[in-house]
Order: structure tokens, then sequence, then C-alpha cells
């Protein structure tokens, strides 16, 4: 787990969100239980869609983060070798 000084600001949404969501779910087995069958199966199927739908952005943005965080620092490593290797080129 990582430290909450390195947490951002959407995983503690994320985890804000999920926690709702859990207990959210908790409603429809309630409505069941008194007899409103037919709003407790409309209701679980909007949060469980709304849970699902969150979870693919927060991935996808998750990806793509990580994947241009990923170019950066590809690109920085490979200027500090075409640094270092003209610098290598001066003293020949």
């Amino acid at each position: 787990m990582r430290p909450k000084r390195l947490r951002t600001y959407t995983k503690k949404m994320m985890n804000r969100i999920v926690n709702v969501a859990l207990i959210d779910m908790q409603f429809p087995f309630i409505l069941a239980f008194l007899g409103k069958e037919q709003i407790a199966e409309t209701m679980g199927g909007i949060i469980v869609t709304e849970l699902v739908g969150i979870f693919l952005v927060y991935c996808a943005k998750s990806y793509f983060e990580t994947r241009e965080a990923e170019n950066i620092r590809l690109r920085e490593q490979q200027k500090q070798t075409e640094s270092e290797s003209s610098e290598s080129e001066d003293f020949i």
C-alpha cells in the first residue's frame, strides 16, 4: 500500500466512490425484502452499471497517465544517452 502522502486525488475519490457504491448495493436487497422488487431490480442494475463505468474510466485514465510518464522517462533517458555520447566524442 502506498503512503498517504503519495495518494492522488483521483485515488481518494475512487476509494470514496467504491465505498459508497458498496453501501448502496445493500439498498436493493432491503427494498426487495420490503416487497418492492421492481424498484430493487432497477436500482441494483443502475448502481452496478455506474460502478463499472467509473471503474473503466479510472482504468483508462491510469493507463494513459502511466504510458505518458513512461514516454517522458524514455525521452529523458535518450537525451541523457545522446549527451553522454557527444561528450565522449569530444574527448576523442
